[in-house]
């Protein structure tokens, strides 16, 4: 059994595959997934686990080196808007349409129960040295 961390078995594995550059998405439960990335569904209600909760799980593990949003979130959910900021700091913006064709690239899409508009992130992963 782990002392710490991520327990979930099959989101810990997805985790331990990823490379430099492979991107990860934290979605909220409404955004499309597509065919093609790995998805670990970890909704279980609305707003759980919230997305704050899941990034910072994530943040805790994996070393990122960017990050995308929509253009929207700020204005459209701010709450979440500040949380990404005060994590990740500056972010790449695009509009929410070409963020929904981004995850098609991603590696892993992890599938929160957070209901709020526009919360979701595209994380590219890094390296620690």
């Amino acid at each position: 059994m782990k002392r710490s961390g991520i327990l979930h078995a099959e989101l810990s594995g997805a985790l331990a595959r990823l490379g430099h550059t492979d991107k990860v998405v934290v979605a909220d439960c409404g955004l499309p997934i597509p065919a093609g990335p790995t998805l670990i569904d970890l909704a279980f209600r609305f707003g759980v686990p919230s997305f704050l909760e899941v990034l910072d799980g994530l943040l805790a593990e994996v070393v990122v080196e960017g990050a995308v949003v929509a253009g929207e979130l700020a204005a459209g959910n701010p709450v979440i808007a500040s949380g990404v900021a005060e994590r990740l700091g500056e972010t790449e913006q695009v509009q929410h349409e070409e963020f929904k064709s981004l995850v098609a690239g991603a590696a892993l899409v992890i599938r929160t129960g957070e209901a709020t508009p526009y919360a979701n992130v595209i994380l590219r992963c890094g390296v620690p040295f």
